[in-house]
């Protein structure tokens, strides 16, 4: 046999729980909460605000930034020309031109390396196709430029970081560079806990607009 549905009058209901005490308290109980939280901003028991620049969230050690071409140990690109990270690039922001290597012991090296940063999408796609752990990513997400000619990135540019070292690396293959090297020292900065929060901050110098020049190495 089908049970019957059973019908609820929320009208009625709500005409019975209602009173004025509950009228009245209602208000006062969210106007202090709100109250407890503007006290804790002022007295700073919680700080949500990032004093930026001076101050900055600390990012992961694997977040996608800028990217930088590794070198080996004289200098030269660790990249040998494969198009790997090319052919991965879902954006079809990467443009290789190859060459041959003095060394027979290398059989390629890029002639061209360019990346279009204005189309990327900073995935890490090229990182993962990567099989000489020739590009990895930084942790720089500040970026601007003038001219469109300055988003072009092209070796030089991607292996020649003046800015480098204040934000660090970012995503790569391994923790520790093991094949490769890059052309600077990132600094260890000391950070700080968030009043209030879990998460960490970090306390850097002021990082203006780099204007790179392709003359000076």
């Amino acid at each position: 046999m089908k049970k019957q549905a059973k019908v609820i009058d929320v009208s009625a209901r709500a005409e019975s729980e209602s009173s004025f005490t509950k009228g009245v308290l209602g208000p006062l109980v969210g106007m202090g909460l709100t109250i407890n939280r503007m006290v804790d901003n002022l007295t700073g028991k919680v700080n949500a605000t990032i004093r930026y620049p001076e101050e900055r969230r600390a990012y992961s050690d694997r977040y996608r930034g800028a990217h930088i071409l590794t070198a080996r140990e004289d200098g030269s690109p660790r990249c040998v020309a494969c198009y790997m990270c090319a052919t991965a690039c879902p954006a079809d922001c990467i443009y290789i031109e190859p060459a041959e290597h003095p060394d027979p012991l290398i059989e390629k090296y890029p002639a061209r390396f360019d990346i279009d940063m204005l189309r990327c999408v900073f995935c890490g796609f090229c990182v993962d196709a990567c099989p000489e752990e020739a590009i990895i990513m930084s942790r720089e997400s500040e970026l601007c430029a003038f001219t469109r000619e300055e988003t072009m990135w092209d070796i030089k540019r991607l292996m020649q970081r003046p800015e480098l070292p204040e934000f660090g690396l970012g995503y790569r293959p391994n923790q520790t560079l093991v094949d490769s090297t890059v052309k600077f020292t990132p600094k260890e900065k000391e950070k700080k806990k968030l009043a209030g929060r879990v998460t960490l901050k970090e306390d850097v110098e002021m990082i203006i607009h780099v204007t790179f020049d392709p003359t000076k190495d």
